[in-house]
C-alpha cells in the first residue's frame, strides 16, 4: 500500500483537543481531524463539503513519528472580537470578525503550542476514499488555500510533502523511513490500534471531528512505541527537503 510522508515542522504547532472553557490545550501529536481538515484545505473543499470531509476521516490511516521532541508553551491572549470594524485574516482573505462573540466583549484565552517540535507522518487512505491519494499529494503541493499546522499562526516551515513510500501499516513505514544523523534515537511513534506491536502503550484520544455539526465526535484508541529507524546524513536528503 502506499503512504504519502509528510514532514510537520514550524516554530509553533497546535493539535487541538477537546476544550470547555477559556484553556485550549493541544495533543502532543498531529491529530485526526487536524490531518484531514488540512487535507480538505489543500484540496480546495469548502464548510459545505462537511460530509464529504467526514468521509475522508473515516478513511485516513496515519501514524505519526517525533524526530525532534517539542516544548509546551502557554500564551496568555486577551482579544476583543466583539469591536465594530474588527477584522482578521483566514484561509479566505481578510474578512470581518465576531459574529457570535460580538456581545461578548473581551475574549481571555491560554492558548497551548508544541513550539520547535518536528513530526514525520505516513498517511494513507482505505477503501470507499472521496479522493485518490495521488490528488491529495498533488494538493499538498500545490495547496488551494495556505496550510497550516493547528492553527492559522502555525505556519509551516518547510515543504510538507516529502515523498511516497510502500509499506502495509504506516507504522512499519516510519520504522524504515530514515531519519536525519543528528536525532536522538529512539523516537516516540503514535499509531492506530491493530497496525503495530500489541505492546506499545495505549491512549485513549478523542480527535475525530464531526465536521457538519463542528464538534469533536467520538474517542479512539492509539498506541505509542519507540522506535529506531535507519540514519542518513544530510547530504543524501531528497529534493523535497531542507
Amino acid at each position: 500500500m502506499e503512504h504519502l510522508i509528510l514532514r510537520l515542522d514550524a516554530p509553533l504547532q497546535s493539535w487541538g483537543t477537546v476544550a470547555m472553557d477559556p484553556r485550549r490545550p493541544t495533543s502532543p501529536c498531529p491529530t485526526l481531524s487536524a490531518l484531514t481538515g488540512m487535507i480538505a484545505s489543500a484540496l480546495g473543499w469548502r464548510y459545505r463539503d462537511a460530509e464529504k470531509t467526514n468521509a475522508l476521516q473515516d478513511c485516513v490511516r496515519y501514524a505519526v513519528r517525533e524526530d525532534v521532541s517539542p516544548v509546551l508553551v502557554r500564551d496568555f491572549q486577551t482579544a476583543d472580537l466583539g469591536r465594530i470594524g474588527s477584522r482578521g485574516w483566514t484561509r479566505w482573505g481578510v474578512e470581518e470578525r465576531g459574529g457570535g462573540a460580538a456581545s461578548t466583549g473581551t475574549q481571555i484565552l491560554e492558548k497551548h503550542y508544541l513550539a520547535g517540535g518536528v513530526f514525520t507522518v505516513a498517511l494513507t487512505l482505505e477503501a470507499e476514499r472521496p479522493v485518490q491519494l495521488s490528488e491529495v499529494a498533488d494538493a499538498l503541493d500545490r495547496p488551494a488555500r495556505p496550510l497550516f499546522l493547528g492553527r492559522k499562526g502555525c505556519m509551516p516551515a518547510s515543504r510538507i510533502l516529502q515523498g511516497t513510500e510502500d509499506g502495509r501499516t504506516p507504522f512499519e513505514v516510519l520504522r524504515r523511513w530514515p531519519v536525519d544523523d543528528d536525532v536522538d534515537l529512539p523516537l516516540r511513534c503514535w499509531y492506530n490500534h491493530g497496525q503495530g506491536p500489541d505492546s506499545g502503550e495505549p491512549a485513549r484520544v478523542s480527535d475525530r471531528r464531526n465536521f457538519a455539526l463542528d464538534r469533536f465526535a467520538g474517542r479512539r484508541t492509539l498506541r505509542l512505541a519507540h522506535i529506531e529507524p535507519p540514519r542518513r546524513s544530510p547530504s543524501s536528503r531528497g529534493p523535497h527537503e531542507s
